[in-house]
């Protein structure tokens, strides 16, 4: 239908310049004929040069009409004369069909342009399919957690060991989190120096699974508080198919997420906002925290709950 309609346009397109040079044409016969007429009226030879043109014309004209007209008693030949007032009525008449062409080569553009439009639709709908499905195959989940642990007795102002005894309260903590979510079903876990990763194999109960977590945390986070500690907690989140080399692709970007500190919050990058996206009846949503250095110019994303 394109096609279809791109031909018309430019057929169209081909009308109007011929109509348009077939009126400069005429309106330049009328010139030099009535020219060449009036002056030969008056015995001038100034416009002689048009003579053959005008003999030509005059016996066209004669083959239709043959009539003299009357002026100041002499009888002259009137075929010029009707051959400029046919042509002035062929060129006022070409004006205005050139507006109705014009505006049949106005809709005849809408209509391109709603194919176009139609047809880029219904590329971008296959592409989204496609992404989806490539999206989709990302099945596994990761997520890293690290804490992080202060004496609330502690500050700048009255002082104290700042380092004394956060490695046992941090111990501590990553012992009462992993007692918590080591049954969880489907998932892997594995401890570095500071901090846990949680490998989640079906994607779909990443809902449950990071619900889980925060409820955990928080829980903890009580309990330290009542021994006058404060912790907080650095986490990345990100998605993965078994054909990525997670070692090498995705573990060192989530190591860099988490150390940007934004405590008691997952941070993502796109991939995973897309992924996660195409889950339906989400607890959670993405709070955009811009770019970061690092991360090649692309928004870093946290995962909050809704409220």
């Amino acid at each position: 239908m394109l096609l279809v309609y791109k031909t018309i346009s430019k057929f169209l397109q081909f009308v109007l310049n011929m109509l348009f040079v077939i009126q400069i044409t005429l309106m330049i016969l009328v010139f030099l004929t009535s020219t060449y007429w009036f002056l030969d009226l008056i015995g001038s030879n100034a416009f002689n040069f048009a003579a053959p043109l005008a003999n030509s014309i005059i016996d066209l004209i004669r083959i239709f009409y043959h009539e003299d007209i009357e002026v100041g008693g002499v009888y002259v030949d009137g075929s010029l004369l009707l051959f400029d007032i046919i042509a002035l009525v062929l060129v006022f008449s070409i004006t205005k069909f050139k507006y109705y062409l014009i505006r049949a080569m106005e809709s005849s553009d809408a209509s391109v342009k709603n194919c176009k439009l139609k047809i880029e639709e219904e590329f971008n709908k296959q592409l989204q399919t496609s992404n989806e499905e490539r999206i989709k195959k990302a099945k596994n989940a990761a997520i890293l957690v690290k804490f992080n642990a202060k004496n609330a007795y502690i500050d700048n102002v009255w002082g104290g060991d700042t380092v004394d005894g956060v490695k046992e309260k941090e111990d501590e903590a990553f012992k009462i989190f992993y007692s918590a979510i080591k049954n969880i079903k489907g998932c892997k876990f594995a401890k570095t120096e500071d901090m846990m990763l949680i490998l989640l194999e079906d994607f779909s109960r990443i809902d449950n699974l990071l619900n889980f977590i925060y409820h955990s945390i928080e829980r903890i986070k009580l309990n330290m508080k009542k021994k006058h500690w404060k912790l907080n907690c650095y986490m990345s989140i990100d998605v993965y198919d078994n054909k990525i080399d997670f070692k090498s692709e995705i573990y060192p970007l989530m190591e860099k997420l988490v150390a940007l500190k934004h405590p008691n919050e997952a941070l993502c990058m796109g991939n995973f906002n897309l992924r996660y996206n195409l889950l339906d009846n989400r607890l959670f949503t993405f709070v955009s925290k811009g770019p970061y250095d690092g991360f090649e110019n692309c928004n870093v994303y946290a995962l909050v709950k809704k409220i």
